[in-house]
């Protein structure tokens, strides 16, 4: 999984199988070691109910996605396309989170014929 961050956007990119470790119920996690011996955890799950949802602290990020998006996501593959959702920070400011499938580490990883 790669995090990156912009002004007001996050981009949670994701290979095919840990598209498939969601779909099982399980989450992601992508531990980055910080100065001082912190770290930063940037964390992705899926829930059966509700909506996105979106949590922080200086520690990390967890990001839930609906079931139900993932599963259409994974059912629109191989597509550029891939989520997005917007949480308000305040009355005038949001921030969009994106959740993609990176279909180019596949394509690198499958077998030549």
């Amino acid at each position: 999984m790669n995090v990156r961050f912009a002004d007001r956007q996050i981009r949670f990119r994701i290979a095919q199988e840990e598209l498939d470790r969601l779909l099982t119920g399980r989450s992601l996690a992508l531990d980055v070691s910080m100065p001082r011996a912190h770290r930063f955890r940037a964390s992705v799950s899926v829930t059966p109910l509700g909506d996105w949802q979106l949590d922080s602290d200086p520690t990390g990020l967890w990001l839930s996605v609906p079931r139900s998006e993932v599963e259409e996501l994974a059912s629109s593959l191989p597509s550029k396309e891939g989520l997005e959702h917007d949480f308000n920070l305040d009355a005038a400011t949001k921030v969009t989170v994106a959740f993609e499938v990176d279909l180019r580490k596949d394509q690198q990883k499958a077998p030549m014929t």
